[in-house]
C-alpha cells in the first residue's frame, strides 16, 4: 500500500515563497536560487517538488520521466505522481501535452514535440524541468539576454545532446519558445526563452 508524504508544513507560506524564488531565476537567468521548503517527493529532487506543489493545480497536466527512477531505484515515478495528485490534484500527461514536464539530464528529449505556445499566448508553452547532476560540472555556457547585465557563464551538469543542442540552436523563434528549469537537490538555475546560451569551447 502506498503511504501519501506531507507536503509543505506551511502551504500557503512556503509555495508563496517558492513562487517568488522562481520568479527570481527566470527573471536573473543562470542564478542560481535555494528552494528549502519541502525535501521533495523521490525520485523528483527537493528544488523541482516544490516548483511543481507551487505552480501546479488541477488544470495543469504534468509529464513525470521514467528516465527519472534511474537515479533512485527505491522510488518510483508512479508514487511521485500520486503525492502530487494528491497535494495539487495535477492530471498525468504524455510529453507532448503537458504544461509541466520533468525529465532527467541524460535522457534524449525531442524538443520539436513540445508545446511552444502560440503567437496569441507565447507563455503557454511547455515549462520543462530537468533534473541535473550538479551545477559544478558539464561543459561552460555564456548566457546574455534580458536579466544578465553583460553576460554571466554557468555549468549545466552533463546534459544529453538534445538538450545541449536546444539550447544553443532551439528549434522555436522567440516569442515562442520552452523555459527550461535546471533542478539539483535544493537548488534552481533558469534558462528563459529569451535567453541566448553559446557553448564555450574547450581549451
Amino acid at each position: 500500500m502506498s503511504i501519501i508524504a506531507p507536503g509543505f508544513s506551511q502551504p500557503v507560506e512556503h509555495s508563496q515563497s517558492c513562487f517568488r524564488q522562481v520568479l527570481k531565476a527566470l527573471s536573473e537567468p543562470g542564478h542560481i536560487v535555494t528552494l528549502d521548503k519541502h525535501l521533495g517527493f523521490a525520485p523528483l529532487c527537493a528544488s523541482a517538488t516544490q516548483i511543481l506543489m507551487s505552480l501546479c493545480d488541477q488544470h495543469t497536466p504534468l509529464y513525470l520521466s521514467p528516465r527519472l527512477e534511474e537515479v533512485d531505484g527505491d522510488a518510483t515515478i508512479n508514487q511521485a505522481q500520486r503525492n502530487l495528485t494528491f497535494h495539487c490534484n495535477t492530471k498525468p500527461s504524455a510529453l507532448v501535452n503537458a504544461d509541466f514536464a520533468v525529465v532527467s539530464h541524460s535522457e534524449g528529449v525531442n524538443m520539436a514535440k513540445l508545446k511552444c505556445g502560440t503567437d496569441t499566448s507565447p507563455e503557454s508553452g511547455t515549462t520543462l524541468l530537468v533534473q541535473s547532476n550538479g551545477f559544478d560540472r558539464g561543459p561552460e555556457f555564456k548566457l546574455t539576454g534580458p536579466g544578465i547585465e553583460h553576460s554571466r557563464t554557468v555549468q549545466l551538469g552533463n546534459l544529453s545532446q538534445s538538450l545541449v543542442e536546444y539550447l544553443i540552436n532551439p528549434c522555436h523563434t522567440y516569442p515562442l519558445g520552452i523555459d527550461i528549469l535546471l533542478c539539483h537537490q535544493q537548488q534552481l538555475l533558469a534558462i528563459s526563452r529569451t535567453t541566448k546560451v553559446e557553448l564555450i569551447p574547450c581549451m
